[in-house]
């Protein structure tokens, strides 16, 4: 492929570019005289792989380049801001970003090592989402600006996810990159493509990987060079949001001779195919596998249940006080709880933006409310209608009877701040179900309302029996220590919710990496992590299933523009079915995911969107009886399904959607949730 100059004088920031494809495009770039910088950790020599980010620099200057060597680890935030800014300072900025730095360790689920999940991760996905967000400003002044991601096209087909679901995430969290930002930057005049090759390329690190033999039905990395030069000389405008494959572009080119690419040009019909392309895996040549190989709760179980329904209700009440309640209710109250929990307790709704305790009222109570404890919690929690319980003496009311009639308003915010997974918790312990709570919040948390314990006194109270457990499903130790306390407790283990979720919803630039860290730790990690710890149980269970809260796989840019950290971490819980339901089929563990149609409302989506969400938005409940309907399922019938709550409901024969909006009269007119098939603009 002959060298046009259009690259010349234009900086690339290339990741990887110590060896292999990274410098073979740095290389074909440096012909035309560009400024590479070489940014890679190979300072010194490995003692497996050939060259430095030195050496490479050496070649390009060689070749006709300018080059800057900048040791770079993409996983560290500080050392990838450095080397943008020495690039800027000595080059005077940067039109082209090539995130090609890539691991790969291709093992099971239950055999992934932590350590090399995040690996993958940290370099594959986060890597070059790091280094574009830090590049994406210094583009912005360019007029010939550029991202290339070294990345597979979306194949979506469940064995591209069995057996190396890790790799699989990571890889297309590259790609994912490239849907947001595509959509994200079009108006920059900012190009964001993915290349990727159609078969094996050879080079060392393939090498190692898969023996020296591998040359013999692979590519030299030369072709990943021509096409992406091919495509990095393009008007940015005239090509974005692709995923180009790197014969089809140099065919495009005009470049047919494609034998001259091939290791052994006699072996150049008899390649193999690289990965995530439309072939079976069968066809491809066996890579070699590399890698694979107690926290205590803050207060017993007995102890949480003892300690308090009534204690946890009022501190489930204090985390929804507003100023608007206060408002809207204006009256103080006393409660005489009588029986097991006895004591006298207040709610001002009446001063300031409210309080609630133990104890008598800091002023003048307007109504004075007695009951049993049971009777109390009853109605609070939505069983007994205040009215009812006064009408058929299991409340006595002194004082207001009207401003005392007012907490019903109250007990229905209680009862619509449900979240996800408590509602479901709660809805199989009515079947009597063992229920593992496995979250963080062993305190209250000072916007949001319940903890482990107080939920746990709930599915007691439900039929059920409650094993809380203090878990950040980002620590390997809590979520290993808190499975093994549920099988010491119930015996086992037959169903997983992955539901805990983090969401962060900022354009690339404004996406703080600590809020990127956070939510792939917590959404696409955490569910991994959770599943792989309890798998080994699921496979001893005759009703075995994993349910993950999470969205099915919509590939429209615009659900990627503006969020992708947030897509990316979603759509990584949705992979994991994908590729679990595969591993897992011949083991009879069904692995799906549930999705709500519309604005779910929880005590969460009103703290990031306040109460105007409400009207049109439906009740947890919807959600609770769409996982029990799936999860009362035989084991291994369906799998590797992507639900919508209502479409479940329907399929068992419900109807009526109206009982779950959080205001039946607006059931036809309800927000869409996100991902689902609705345009973005009627969000």
């Amino acid at each position: 492929m002959i060298n046009t100059g259009k690259l010349a004088g234009r900086t690339l920031f290339i990741t990887g570019a110590s060896r292999g494809i990274g410098k073979a495009i740095a290389l074909r770039a440096a012909q035309d005289g560009a400024n590479v910088v070489v940014a890679a950790k190979t300072a010194d020599p490995h003692p497996k792989l050939p060259g430095t980010i030195y050496t490479a620099a050496k070649e390009i200057e060689a070749a006709g380049g300018k080059a800057l060597p900048c040791v770079v680890d993409v996983r560290d935030e500080g050392a990838v801001r450095t080397a943008v800014q020495n690039a800027v300072a000595k080059f005077g900025g940067i039109d082209i970003v090539v995130n090609n730095a890539s691991a790969i360790s291709l093992t099971p689920t239950e055999q992934t090592d932590m350590k090399r999940f995040d690996l993958m991760h940290q370099i594959n996905t986060r890597g070059t989402f790091l280094v574009s967000k830090e590049c994406i400003p210094y583009l912005r002044k360019s007029n010939h600006a550029h991202i290339l991601n070294i990345s597979p096209p979306l194949n979506m087909a469940p064995h591209w996810f069995s057996n190396h679901v890790a790799y699989t995430m990571a890889k297309y969290g590259m790609s994912m990159c490239v849907l947001g930002m595509a959509k994200e930057l079009e108006s920059a005049n900012i190009a964001v493509n993915a290349l990727w090759p159609r078969t094996a390329i050879h080079t060392a690190a393939m090498e190692m990987l898969t023996g020296k033999e591998s040359d013999q039905f692979s590519r030299k990395p030369e072709i990943m060079a021509d096409a992406a030069y091919a495509i990095l000389s393009k008007e940015p405008r005239l090509v974005t949001g692709k995923f180009l494959i790197d014969d089809e572009v140099l065919q495009a080119e005009g470049i047919t001779d494609l034998k001259q690419y091939a290791c052994v040009p006699e072996n150049a019909d008899k390649l193999m195919p690289d990965f995530f392309l439309d072939v079976e895996p069968e066809k491809l040549v066996e890579f070699a596998a590399e890698g694979s190989h107690a926290a205590s709760l803050k207060k017993p179980a007995g102890e949480a249940a003892a300690g308090g329904k009534i204690e946890g209700l009022f501190q489930k009440i204090e985390s929804l006080l507003s100023e608007e309640i206060v408002r809207k209710t204006g009256a103080v109250y006393e409660f005489k709880v009588k029986g097991e929990e006895s004591g006298t307790w207040f709610a001002d709704l009446k001063n300031g933006t409210g309080k609630v305790g133990k104890g008598n009222p800091p002023a003048t109570a307007d109504a004075v409310l007695t009951m049993d404890s049971k009777h109390f919690f009853d109605m609070f929690t939505g069983k007994l209608k205040p009215a009812n319980a006064f009408m058929t003496g299991k409340l006595k009311i002194s004082g207001d009877l009207q401003k005392a009639m007012k907490l019903e308003k109250l007990m229905g915010g209680l009862k619509s701040k449900l979240g996800i997974g408590k509602a479901i918790a709660l809805k199989a312990a009515r079947d009597g179900a063992n229920i593992v709570l496995a979250a963080k919040t062993a305190e209250p948390h000072p916007k949001l309302p319940g903890t482990i314990y107080t939920a746990a006194a709930e599915i007691e109270a439900a039929g059920g029996k409650a094993l809380p457990c203090v878990v950040d499903v980002r620590s390997e130790e809590d979520v290993r220590a808190a499975v093994q306390k549920a099988v010491q407790t119930f015996g086992g283990i037959d169903i997983v919710v992955n539901n805990a979720s983090a969401i962060s919803l900022t354009p690339t630039e404004e996406t703080d990496m600590k809020r990127y860290d956070l939510m792939h730790n917590i959404n696409t990690r955490g569910t991994f992590l959770v599943s792989k710890e309890c798998l080994p149980y699921l496979r001893k269970s005759k009703h075995a299933h994993i349910l993950n809260i999470s969205p099915p796989l919509n590939m429209e840019p615009h659900w990627f523009s503006n969020h992708v950290a947030y897509t990316m971490a979603k759509y990584g819980m949705s992979m994991c079915v994908l590729g679990m339901a595969r591993e897992y089929e011949s083991a009879n563990i069904s692995v799906n995911a549930l999705w709500p149609r519309t604005i779910i409302y929880t005590a969460a989506v009103e703290m990031l969107h306040g109460q105007e969400g409400y009207p049109f938005s439906r009740k947890p409940e919807i959600m609770a009886d769409a996982a029990y309907a799936i999860l009362c399922r035989s084991a291994g019938a369906n799998t590797g399904n992507f639900f919508i709550d209502d479409e479940v409901l329907a399929a068992e024969g419900i109807t009526d959607m109206a009982q779950y909006a959080c205001v039946p009269g607006n059931a036809l007119i309800l927000t869409p949730d996100i991902f689902v098939n609705e345009k973005k603009s009627k969000l």
